[in-house]
C-alpha cells in the first residue's frame, strides 16, 4: 500500500521563520521629532519605519514564497515583528491574515496568567492579533504560551494603546539597549520616553468585552 505523507502542519501568519534576521544595533542614529524631541532613527529610515505613535519599529528580514507567504522552518516561541504589526494594524487573524471580524466583534486570545484587568472589568490589553471563528481552535492548540490555560475575548471595542520593545540608551560607545527590567512590559503611547523604544510588539486595547467559551463559538461557526 502506498503511504501518503502528512499534512503539513499549520503554522500561524505572525510566527518567525528560521532564516529571518534583525537589523544591527549599530544601524540606529538619532533625530529630532517635530516639538524637538531626540528620539532613535534608522540612518536610511522611510516613513514604513514608524508606528501609529510614531515609534521606531524593529526591522527584521521576511522569508516568503512566490505568494508572498511566509516560508521556512517556525522559531514557534517568536514573533516576526512585521507580521504581528501588520495583523494588529489591520485587524486580521494572527494564523491566516484573513479577515476576524465576527457579527459581534473580534476574538482574542489570552494565557491565564497575563493582564487579569477582565476581573474587575477593566480594559484588558495585549499583544496577540486577533483570530478568526475558522483559526481559533487550531491557535488555541499551536501557540505555546496558551498551553498553562487561556481565556478567549469578544472585544466589540479595540484600539492600539502601545507597544512592547527594547529601550535604548546613548552610551560612550554608541546607542545600546537598556537591561530588561520587566520581560514584555507593555509602553503606553504618550510615554515621555516612547521615542527611545524600539516596538517589536503592536498592543491592543479592548474595551466593552466579555469572555467566551472557545467550544460555544466553534460549534456556532
Amino acid at each position: 500500500m502506498k503511504r501518503t505523507s502528512a499534512a503539513p502542519k499549520l503554522v500561524p501568519y505572525i510566527t518567525q521563520r528560521e532564516g529571518e534576521y534583525g537589523w544591527l544595533a549599530s544601524e540606529l542614529t538619532l533625530s529630532m521629532d517635530v516639538f524637538g524631541s531626540v528620539r532613535i532613527a534608522y540612518q536610511d529610515e522611510t516613513p514604513a519605519d514608524r508606528g501609529p505613535g510614531r515609534e521606531l519599529w524593529a526591522r527584521c528580514s521576511q522569508s516568503l514564497n512566490a505568494a508572498g507567504k511566509p516560508t521556512g522552518k517556525p522559531q514557534w516561541r517568536l514573533v516576526n515583528p512585521a507580521r504581528q504589526r501588520e495583523a494588529m494594524e489591520r485587524l486580521r487573524c494572527q494564523v491566516g491574515l484573513c479577515p476576524a471580524e465576527t457579527d459581534q466583534g473580534y476574538l482574542f486570545l489570552a494565557g491565564v496568567t497575563e493582564d487579569e484587568s477582565h476581573r474587575a472589568g477593566g480594559p484588558v490589553r495585549t499583544a496577540q492579533p486577533p483570530v478568526c471563528l475558522k483559526h481559533l481552535r487550531p491557535a488555541l492548540e499551536l501557540c505555546p504560551h496558551l498551553r498553562k490555560g487561556y481565556l478567549v475575548f469578544r472585544a466589540r471595542t479595540t484600539s492600539v494603546w502601545g507597544v512592547i520593545g527594547s529601550r535604548y540608551r546613548l552610551t560612550a560607545s554608541g546607542l545600546a539597549p537598556l537591561p530588561v527590567e520587566e520581560d514584555d512590559a507593555p509602553v503606553p503611547y504618550g510615554h515621555p520616553q516612547l521615542g527611545w523604544f524600539l516596538a517589536s510588539q503592536l498592543v491592543r486595547e479592548l474595551r466593552d468585552y466579555e469572555v467566551v467559551n472557545p467550544n460555544d463559538l466553534v460549534t456556532a461557526a
